[in-house]
């Protein structure tokens, strides 16, 4: 099988940028409210390590863990790999988690484990997930991406009979099948996949338990969900839970990152207008020389800053 990154080159997906700044900033601004000293940070294998240099710039995080499955990939990520302290390991994650959860020199420390899957929640990713919440260290960060495309689960009449095989009880025995559907299957596959970590938790009586904090979902090219929370130590649950309800916490956007490809002259045009107390208009755009749908203004208005430029694309 062909890995991702054959076919993809991920600096070039605005809506996947996006959505990293977010995540990375969300966790940044937990530095300064938890015990995450000496951060370790855990990934899944490419030769891009965009997130890993994320970690590393805005985090400060030293020690950082790549886990590759394929051999060729393996070699290509060790020659890739952006610092000194990036140990990649080659094999399955349901294969190298339970090693790293007895790894003398990280397993007392907190984690940021992102699992970025190319593919659907499968019983892998269930089984990965449920590994995690069990051992994971406390105060540590998990979150998963995977690929929400209502075609991946089924056939429309099997589909919900398929959330159910993959979640379990948390799958409402009403659940409408007009709910995995279109875009609206994203949505569901996002709060299900929260609230079977949630029970997860719960069923393992975790003692900080899972509090959610990160519900993303994006569109570059096939639809994609990123979910996550905290796992933290019993006294430091409150916090945890306050932080994220807060009202300025911004890595639970309620429509759809789907950011338009743009030029770098559309980019900076748009960019000199903002901020602005107003609505960016179509009206606006056309005067500036170009044109866009209002879908595309509106999440160019609402991420702007984290739209990528074009040095971070070459960096």
């Amino acid at each position: 099988m062909m890995a991702s990154f054959d076919t993809i080159n991920y600096s070039l997906r605005p809506s996947k940028t996006i959505q990293r700044h977010l995540v990375f900033n969300g966790v940044h601004h937990l530095q300064g409210h938890l015990d995450f000293d000496h951060l370790v940070y855990i990934g899944l294998g490419s030769i891009w390590f965009t997130d890993f240099a994320m970690a590393h710039k805005v985090l400060g995080i030293d020690d950082m863990i790549s886990i590759e499955a394929q051999e060729i990939g393996y070699r290509r990520a060790t020659f890739n790999a952006p610092y000194a302290t990036v140990r990649v390991i080659e094999g399955l994650s349901g294969v190298v988690l339970p090693k790293l959860f007895v790894d003398p020199a990280i397993s007392r420390r907190p984690w940021m484990v992102w699992l970025d899957y190319d593919g659907e929640f499968d019983e892998s990713v269930s089984d990965d997930v449920r590994s995690l919440v069990e051992n994971a260290p406390e105060n540590s960060i998990l979150l998963i991406t995977f690929n929400g495309h209502e075609m991946s689960y089924g056939r429309a009449p099997e589909r919900v009979e398929r959330l159910r095989d993959l979640f379990g009880d948390v799958v409402p025995d009403d659940l409408p099948k007009n709910a995995c559907k279109d875009e609206r299957m994203q949505q569901t596959l996002a709060d299900l996949a929260l609230d079977f970590t949630q029970s997860v938790a719960a069923d393992l009586s975790r003692p900080g338990g899972f509090v959610p904090a990160f519900r993303i979902v994006y569109k570059d090219s096939a639809p994609m969900v990123t979910v996550g929370g905290l796992l933290p130590s019993k006294g430091a649950a409150k916090v945890a839970r306050d932080l994220v309800a807060d009202q300025r916490w911004r890595c639970k956007p309620t429509k759809p990152i789907i950011a338009p490809h743009l030029t770098i002259r559309e980019a900076a045009s748009l960019q000199a207008m903002l901020p602005r107390a107003g609505k960016l208009t179509r009206v606006i755009v056309q005067g500036l020389g170009f044109d866009l749908e209002d879908d595309q203004i509106e999440a160019f208005q609402n991420y702007y800053r984290q739209y990528p430029a074009f040095a971070q694309i070459l960096a």
